[in-house]
């Protein structure tokens, strides 16, 4: 008489073992991602070194401060759990070096005189209809002359990151560095507002 193969008993025991396994790990990854997730938030950033909220300017998402490029007709999306705020800030310009701007009737200032006066004036935020936000500007002579209630003339051609848009979310902040760009074509017809912090509700 032929003998019979057993089946194994092991067989259904041992797939538990193993689900049970991928559920502890899994478990054990959320927990720590739970973790590293307070601490980031409780800390503010590691520190404040990294945003605790994602920027988008165009196609490319930031979380550290640093240079961006946020030509004009830029598209900014902010996702954050707080409300938020844009200001613009004069910046030194790593590349160009300093340079001359007259005010008004005479007055003579070099660039690095206006670091870290706000500009804010000089420059428009549209808000979209799917919670974005467009950011538009003139030329440096607009933008100066909009936010000083003053015309403004340059010596030579100022080049490099003149400006800072700055972004605030609750204790985050995120400094972006820009220079003075063209998306697409010069705009036209440009109706600069006056001199406020622009302020956005969140609509969750």
């Amino acid at each position: 008489m032929a003998a019979k193969r057993s089946t194994g008993r092991n067989g259904p025991s041992t797939a538990k073992t193993i689900i049970k396994i991928a559920a502890l790990i899994l478990l054990a990854l959320i927990i720590i991602a739970g973790a590293v997730f307070g601490i980031f938030m409780g800390t503010n950033g590691f520190g404040g070194n990294y945003a605790t909220f994602l920027t988008k300017i165009n196609d490319d998402y930031i979380i550290v401060s640093g240079s961006a490029a946020v030509p004009r007709g830029s598209r900014i999306e902010v996702k954050s759990f707080s409300d938020y705020t844009f200001t613009v800030t004069a910046a030194m310009p790593q590349q160009g070096g300093d340079f001359e701007v007259t005010l008004g009737h005479g007055s003579v200032y070099a660039w690095s005189d206006f670091e870290g006066r706000d500009f804010t004036a000089g420059f428009t935020f549209t808000p979209t209809d799917d919670g974005a936000v467009v950011i538009d500007y003139g030329e440096l002579t607009e933008i100066l002359s909009a936010a000083t209630g003053k015309a403004a003339t340059l010596s030579g051609k100022p080049a490099g990151e003149l400006f800072c848009l700055t972004v605030s979310s609750g204790n985050s902040v995120l400094g972006l560095n820009f220079e003075l760009a063209t998306m697409h074509q010069e705009p036209t017809g440009i109706t600069l507002t006056p001199d406020y912090i622009v302020f956005y509700e969140v609509t969750h």
